[in-house]
């Protein structure tokens, strides 16, 4: 009787929804042809999951995430001679290419520092693969002007008494913290002492006024995927914050929606990849691979389609359109109809994306996605938020 084959390990992988979509989980399978599992879970649930218990992922897709995993110690420093364009990573860290307020963000907690720290010192030891990046703030539907008229976008409107019981929220509490404080501004007149890290003062006041509104029946839904997000703008909501990926589910439904520019300024965010303090041996070459595969191109190719933007775009242009990379990166009209990561016709010849070029976009990023000092507080006052 033959001696059965030893059964290779299976790579574990943590992300979001939006982030590894199916065609990307697809085709990961086909290119690396080793066993993967993805596990998709769009909440504050996979963080707790990461920090808690290392041993049970093997990659993780963070955003905005890395201080505290860092510090925590349940990644393991990213080896750049590992990486097939590891080089590049180097070069942009030292000439601070592109859009420096991308670049900026993205490095300044990249690099491993002689002390163990985090910093923007290159070395050659990473704390994450920078995969993408974007802005995002709220989308609405044509039928919010009616209420507002022509005034200008403003994240005041997610407050706005003209649109009670039309409103929907992100679940998420850092996310929907920073949005929340947004709003407040606008609507209240005031400026908060830093809107990416507010005081615990600051926490209450926002949240008192989220609890009262959500008592009166301000808001339609919370939603946690973006999914979620595109059935609530279907049962009626006339705004939420929303990603671009939710966008791209309502325009390939057929819904016209409009993705606003808010006069107080977007929220930017990036998304990156990071090893478990767990990994070794062949699971570690394999998440090795998964890296590589991710710098290969096509990944943040079908990312661009949901309009998101890769940190290193060269290789993602050789897998898109010509016209694909003009709406997308340069913010020209749609030569044709465009289609979504799922083949999907929803970008109509001629629409031109809200914001502008990729340039144009990113300058519009008021706060970055951050957790703040208060963090624990956020989070206590997010949930008497949700349960109310």
């Amino acid at each position: 009787m033959a001696a059965s084959k030893t059964q290779r390990p299976v790579l574990r992988i943590i992300g979001r929804s939006e982030l590894v979509t199916q065609p990307t989980r697809d085709r990961t399978a086909a290119d690396l042809g080793f066993p993967i599992h993805f596990e998709l879970i769009d909440s504050i649930d996979g963080l707790a999951r990461v920090v808690t218990r290392p041993d049970t992922f093997d990659v993780y897709h963070q955003w905005h995430t890395v201080d505290l995993i860092w510090t925590a110690r349940c990644i393991q420093p990213i080896d750049i001679a590992r990486l097939d364009h590891g080089q590049e990573i180097l070069a942009a860290a030292r000439g601070r290419t592109g859009p420096s307020r991308i670049i900026d963000t993205v490095f300044n907690k990249l690099f491993v520092q002689p002390d163990g720290r985090l910093g923007p010192l290159p070395s050659q030891r990473l704390s994450m693969l920078p995969l993408l990046h974007g802005v995002d703030s709220f989308g609405y539907l044509p039928g919010l002007r009616d209420l507002v008229g022509d005034e200008p976008e403003s994240w005041g409107w997610l407050l706005d008494p003209r649109l009670q019981g039309r409103v929907a929220m992100i679940s998420d509490p850092v996310l929907g913290m920073i949005e929340a404080a947004l709003s407040v501004e606008a609507t209240r007149g005031r400026a908060f002492s830093s809107i990416g890290n507010l005081t615990l003062e600051e926490v209450d006041e926002v949240a008192d006024i989220l609890l009262h509104k959500k008592r009166i029946g301000h808001f339609k839904g919370m939603w946690s995927s973006f999914e979620d997000s595109a059935r609530l703008a279907q049962r009626g909501a006339l705004i939420q914050s929303i990603f671009s990926p939710g966008i791209a589910r309502l325009r390939s439904l057929g819904q016209e929606v409009i993705v606003g520019t808010p006069a107080e300024g977007s929220r930017g965010w990036h998304a990156d990849l990071c090893i478990s303090s767990e990994a070794t041996g062949e699971v570690l070459e394999m998440a090795y691979a998964y890296l590589n595969w991710w710098q290969n191109g096509w990944a943040g190719a079908s990312a661009a389609r949901q309009g998101y933007y890769a940190t290193f775009p060269a290789r993602v242009r050789q897998h898109l359109l010509p016209g694909e990379w003009e709406y997308w990166y340069e913010g020209q009209p749609a030569p044709q109809a465009l289609a979504d990561p799922y083949g999907q016709q929803n970008i109509p010849a001629g629409h031109r994306r809200e914001g502008g070029s990729h340039a144009e976009r990113m300058s519009g990023a008021r706060v970055w996605n951050t957790f703040m000092d208060e963090h624990t507080h956020i989070v206590h006052r997010w949930r008497e938020f949700l349960a109310a």
